[in-house]
């Protein structure tokens, strides 16, 4: 543009203001545009669910789902006594569509029978279990979402779309997406509650107090392993946060924004906003249940009539008034009765090999290991060891840090309990685990060498170096999580070697899914009589199966014989007589099969 020079204007004349040159904006990649972010996602989202969906005809209901089925059809018939340790959302979308379809219960005492009789009576199996696991897709949208919102404000657009692609990935998340169960659900919410923390925790105030309320009453009412690991989650958060704020109190920057809610009173009136919000989600996820005092516990009566005696006036009014007083959600304290009570009992776990009551502090971390793909493992520890170290040098947010607490604080909290049962009890961390590696990812794409080289040559293949790194590392994770397709739940890496049962096998090898697989194998082979050992409730007839008889443990049988992987490993004892015996074929990932044909005398 050619500049105007007012000075030698005619006279009369309009004066004509000089040019205002503005400097020039960045200019915004391709990546960053939000319709071409939204696209992306997107398409990731698609691709993961059409991975998740196609496995649905492939495997059998798994061990849990029929009662978590059964649980949720329970709910919509207006009661929720089966199996309380579990807080009903996941459940209750399990159950949506079925019981729109005309699913319904059939009052069985055992809701592991009730989830086959659900499944099984109607004649239309795979159809209402298809419809049970679609209830679970729209938590692992959800969980992506979230990722991608919290990765963006954080990090930034690129390293949110890596995050979100990483985590869409994952055989774990795929495997679990695609079964009816909780653990997915969990791990949505749980993200959920966690990013609602840092937000309220960043700028306080009565709708982020507000926010983290919903969030935390969304994952209490999805499990309850949330009251263990979101208080551990919050602790390393504010030593974090504290932390931060101690060293950087000199800095002019320094933003005190836990004071501007006013005074201590604030705060405290915003914990209250927070508390409110998580009765007022996890009450009605009850159908607004309540009981008297008395039918809940009969402690306070027992006291006061020990006290005071049976038969004074203050224990009859004590008496009066726990009958008269109502407590809300009673199925929620049975839950967490019922959960202590398991945990006291521990269960049988398995690791390297070898079984015991109870588990091993170091369970979750070789879970952990073993179970993600290297690519990613190596991507999350790269991307965690730049985390602590811009922030040891006072260059990083306290919230670029959080994913990192985030993920450890399950593990710690999951490390002395004894139910080591499969990794998906921690199924948050690979949410964190996702965030880890896209930082790593994106920090290794953009990194330059810095210092002088001797050629032109050496210096254009230094800066290729980290770009091609990445290629590799994506190119290996979408080629495991390929080659995993359609046994996503039996998924190791290559530490897990050639036979990954040697070194776990409850839920993250076997959890009884391969009945489908072995019906196929007998039709093949025209067995019309076998004898199956396995853990779960299933019915033959549905499934396909020939003539069957479940083999209990110490008993022996002749003839054609089934033997989970699980059963096997977890309970030998129960199988010596068969071990020594040649194996006839290996069908899926987890059925053993024999033959042994009866004795000369018996066949006389």
């Amino acid at each position: 543009m050619d500049s105007i020079d007012s000075g030698n204007q005619e006279p009369g004349a309009v004066p004509v203001p000089p040019a205002v040159i503005r400097p020039s904006e960045p200019r915004v990649s391709f990546l960053q545009r939000p319709a071409v972010g939204v696209l992306v996602v997107a398409l990731l989202i698609g691709i993961g669910l059409v991975r998740i969906v196609s496995t649905y005809h492939v495997f059998n209901a798994t061990i849990d789902e029929g009662a978590h089925l059964a649980c949720g059809i329970q709910w919509f018939e207006n009661s929720y006594t089966y199996d309380q340790k579990h807080t009903p959302i996941a459940r209750i979308s399990v159950a949506l569509l079925p019981y729109l379809n005309g699913a319904h219960g059939y009052g069985d005492p055992s809701y592991w029978q009730e989830g086959v009789l659900v499944l099984s009576s109607t004649g239309r199996y795979w159809h209402t279990l298809t419809l049970a696991r679609v209830g679970v897709l729209p938590f692992f949208v959800l969980c992506t979402v979230f990722i991608f919102l919290w990765t963006k404000r954080v990090y930034g657009y690129v390293t949110a779309l890596v995050a979100a692609g990483i985590f869409t990935m994952l055989p774990v998340v795929l495997a679990h997406s695609a079964l009816a169960t909780t653990d997915i659900a969990l791990a949505a919410f749980f993200t959920l509650a966690v990013y609602a923390f840092t937000r309220w925790l960043a700028t306080p105030n009565w709708r982020t107090a507000a926010g983290f309320g919903f969030a935390t009453g969304l994952a209490i009412s999805t499990k309850l392993s949330t009251l263990a690991f979101l208080p551990a989650a919050m602790a390393g958060v504010l030593f974090l946060y504290f932390v931060t704020r101690r060293r950087d109190s000199d800095s002019s920057t320094q933003s005190h924004a836990w004071w501007r809610t006013g005074s201590v009173r604030g705060v405290i009136g915003q914990i209250a906003i927070g508390l409110i919000c998580i009765f007022l989600v996890l009450w009605p996820v009850y159908r607004f249940s309540h009981t008297p005092i008395s039918k809940l516990s009969g402690a306070p009566d027992r006291i006061a009539a020990r006290v005071f005696g049976t038969s004074s006036s203050v224990t009859g009014g004590v008496r009066a008034l726990t009958a008269a007083v109502q407590v809300p959600a009673p199925e929620f304290l049975s839950g967490l009765r019922d959960l202590r009570d398991i945990n006291r009992l521990g269960a049988r776990s398995y690791l390297f090999g070898r079984y015991k009551e109870g588990g091993w502090w170091y369970f979750y971390p070789v879970a952990i290991a073993v179970k993600t793909p290297l690519a990613v493992l190596l991507l999350a520890i790269l991307g965690a060891i730049l985390l602590i170290r811009n922030w040891l040098r006072g260059d990083g947010d306290w919230q670029r840090l959080v994913p990192l607490v985030a993920f450890v604080a399950p593990i710690v909290i999951a490390a002395p309990t004894r139910l080591d049962i499969g990794v998906r009890h921690v199924m948050p961390v690979f949410v964190f685990l996702s965030m880890l590696a896209a930082v790593g990812a994106v920090w290794l794409w953009n990194v330059r060498p810095v210092g002088s080289h001797d050629s032109q040559t050496r210096s254009r293949m230094a800066n290729w170096a980290g770009p091609t790194a990445v290629i590799i590392l994506f190119a290996w994770l979408i080629v495991s999580s390929a080659r995993a397709h359609p046994d996503y739940l039996s998924y190791f890496n290559e530490f897990g070697g050639s036979n990954p049962s040697n070194i776990l096998v409850i839920s993250d090898v076997d959890w009884g899914q391969d009945l489908t697989r072995l019906s196929t194998y007998l039709s093949e082979q025209q067995v019309k009589h076998v004898s199956i050992a396995y853990d779960g409730y299933y019915d033959a007839a549905t499934l396909g199966l020939p003539e069957t008889v479940k083999l209990r443990c110490g008993e022996t049988a002749t003839g054609w014989i089934a033997i989970e992987e699980r059963r096997a490993r977890v309970h030998p004892e129960c199988y010596e007589w068969i071990a020594s015996q040649p194996l006839h074929a290996y069908v899926g990932k987890t059925m053993r099969v024999y033959y042994l044909p009866e004795p000369a005398s018996d066949a006389r």
